[in-house]
């Protein structure tokens, strides 16, 4: 269906054609014109002999040569034109919004008599109170007031899901309410929102210009001049102004300078149902021309959360006791380190009955005190055990935990009587990824961490990841990636630390993790959305068959136009002819650079 601007264009012109008279058809072309010589003028005195110059030219030839039906035709066209690569750009941005953005049309607002009343969410201003229950999207950025409740941050980049939120908490408009009823001071609104920042990055990502597309648009003004000498040629030799105003009708200029763009949007829009947010064409091109990609370890290659590698325990307490007791201390806590070993115990099906220790105390960073069976217990760090509670060491224990283990120990009665070991847990879609990588061509992967080589080894090996360097600081990791970087390789750095934040600077593209540091993805040039590194392998498979696209768009746009100049040269098309063809060609070009890439 057409557009109305487009149908009411065609009307209009169809009916003045009918009602006007011969005579008064030469100033209603003028009149038109107007603008087309208006605009061809401004680009000469700006020094460009761009696209309005030869739209100028060739309506001009038209009116000289009394071709006012075709000079009418050609502006037609040319409108018809605009509307349609505007009309395909902004379908393009706006469904790209529609994918990251969630409306909220109206929200429970808290009166200061404690009443709840539903108001529009244009109504809602900074300092109100809204009231958000379970299943309902919070509409504002904002701070809980009162109330508790677990919120699934998926859509946002930080915390994992669910987060509980309580009073004091920051809460964020887009993200969801699983259960619970939250009361919340409005900070932020409507597109002043963290969500709508990001949605409206995502939509303006075409201010950040892939260098494809900077050359594209230099090589298309650099053609015009050439253009205006093809039709002066032609004018020369034939004699005739027709042929020559049939070769300024067609330019390559307008489907080279919009089909770039069209196809980034797209790829982006199809980059965020996959998960990730890119912020503009330069990154996805960045992506498609990178041949080494570098990882950070841990939260990167491995879950930020541990799991439990091995249990020691002394007599007379056994393995599954050691995992027991610690297990329901543990269990009164949210934190990762307790959430991993109280999983292990619900693994093994071991059980056990509250009334098993006393009331628990914690010690904030340290560790937890109670009582099992009538006896002091502690559950903690080596340093809240052995130096500030002075419990006996057991050495005999210490010989057995193998570095880079994370430990937490169980002493009751003043002595040491075992320990959970854990460590990060491999991603399990890791390996797969790095295979994927580098099937696609990302033939150098490198990892640089902080941590020892002890811990880093075991997740080289299972990741077949050769090159890999150990002990890093955040200045040593980015001196590696400019290194490499000045030896001409393109790089993707992939991080979730404030330090991988250096290294992500000095990369081409840089990758931050969904539930990373707030500097890394600051930084980062793109954004993982789920907790999951598959992402990388959608987006080097879309940024390359992005790439792909733009240059099969270049070719039929250089050979389709050059053979439409040729045959307006030789008298084969009349301008009309040529001028549809060309319009028709170039919008054709910019719907399909809209198709899916799947």
């Amino acid at each position: 269906m057409l557009p109305a601007k487009i149908t009411r264009l065609l009307l209009t012109a169809g009916t003045l054609r009918l009602l006007l008279p011969q005579w008064m058809r030469l100033p209603l072309t003028l009149w038109r014109y107007r603008h087309f010589f208006a605009e061809g003028i401004r680009s000469l005195l700006a020094g460009r002999l761009g696209v309005p110059v030869l739209d100028a030219l060739a309506i001009g030839a038209g009116i000289i040569t009394r071709s006012y039906g075709a000079a009418n035709s050609i502006m037609i066209l040319l409108r018809i034109s605009d509307i349609l690569q505007h009309r395909t750009l902004r379908k393009t941005r706006k469904a790209l919004r529609k994918s990251l953005s969630r409306r909220i049309n109206r929200v429970w607002l808290l009166q200061g008599d404690g009443l709840e009343v539903s108001v529009p969410l244009r109504e809602i201003q900074p300092g109100d109170s809204v009231v958000v229950r379970t299943g309902a999207l919070i509409a504002v950025d904002g701070t809980v007031t009162d109330g508790m409740a677990e919120v699934n941050e998926a859509l946002m980049t930080g915390e994992a899901a669910p987060v509980c939120k309580q009073r004091g908490s920051r809460v964020y408009a887009g993200t969801t309410v699983n259960c619970g009823r939250l009361v919340v001071c409005v900070e932020s609104v409507d597109e002043h929102t963290r969500i709508n920042r990001i949605v409206n990055m995502v939509e303006h990502a075409d201010e950040h210009k892939a260098l494809i597309q900077t050359d594209c648009e230099h090589l298309a003004d650099r053609i015009v001049p050439w253009s205006l000498l093809a039709a002066g040629l032609t004018w020369a030799i034939s004699g005739r102004i027709g042929q020559a105003s049939a070769v300024l009708m067609v330019d390559y200029s307008c489907a080279l300078k919009l089909t770039t763009p069209i196809v980034m949007a797209t790829a982006m829009r199809q980059a965020v149902k996959h998960g990730v947010i890119v912020k503009g064409g330069k990154y996805l091109e960045a992506v498609a021309m990178a041949d080494t990609i570098i990882f950070d370890k841990t939260g990167t290659l491995t879950t930020a959360t541990p799991s439990v590698s091995r249990i020691l325990a002394l007599p007379p307490y056994s393995q599954d006791d050691v995992l027991r007791i610690v297990a329901c201390i543990e269990e009164h806590f949210h934190h990762s380190m307790a959430q991993a070993i109280v999983k292990e115990a619900r693994h093994r099906r071991l059980r056990h009955r509250r009334e098993e220790h006393g009331e628990v105390q914690l010690v904030v960073a340290r560790g937890v005190r109670t009582t099992v069976h009538g006896q002091n217990a502690l559950v903690g760090s080596a340093h809240f055990l052995f130096r500030d509670e002075g419990v006996e060491a057991a050495p005999e224990l210490e010989a057995q935990i193998n570095e880079g283990d994370s430990v937490t120990w169980l002493a009751i009665g003043g002595r040491a009587v075992g320990a959970v070991c854990l460590r990060d847990t491999l991603r399990p879609e890791a390996e797969e990824v790095i295979r994927d990588l580098r099937a696609l061509g990302l033939k150098n992967i490198l990892l640089l961490t902080g941590d020892t080589a002890q811990s880093t080894v075991p997740v080289a090996q299972a990741l077949g990841i050769t090159d890999y360097f150990t002990g890093m600081s955040p200045e040593q990791k980015a001196a590696v990636v400019c290194e490499l970087r000045d030896m001409g390789h393109k790089i993707i750095m992939v991080g979730d630390g404030v330090n991988d934040s250096p290294a992500m600077t000095c990369a081409e593209a840089a990758v931050s993790m969904k539930d990373a540091a707030d500097l890394a993805r600051e930084v980062a040039d793109i954004t993982l959305l789920e907790n999951s590194l598959s992402g990388l392998v959608d987006l080097r498979r879309l940024s390359v068959a992005a790439l792909r696209r733009i240059h099969s768009n270049y070719r039929f746009i250089a050979a389709f136009n050059s053979a439409l100049i040729a045959a307006g040269a030789f008298g084969v098309f009349p301008p009309l002819l040529s001028a549809w063809l060309h319009n028709l060609s170039t919008v054709g070009v910019c719907v399909t650079s809209r198709r899916s890439f799947e």
